[in-house]
């Protein structure tokens, strides 16, 4: 996964779950982590890094 594409999964996610996204997200990479899908734990856990990541740099535009 590119970093471009867990970004717009990420805007996406946020959209969708609002404030529980990142918990949606890291809930999916554990269920993939269960399952012993490395892939789709990577996959869940660039997602919720760039969950984050977005949090953080919309709440930095905030405090400005």
């Amino acid at each position: 996964m590119t970093q471009n594409n867990a970004r717009e999964v990420a805007c996406k996610m946020i959209r969708l779950h609002g404030l529980r996204a990142q918990a949606v997200a890291q809930e999916r990479a554990s269920e993939q982590r269960l399952r012993g899908d490395i892939e789709g734990f990577d996959h869940w856990e660039q997602i919720h890094a760039a969950i984050c990541e977005l949090r953080r740099t919309e709440g930095e535009g905030r405090a400005a």
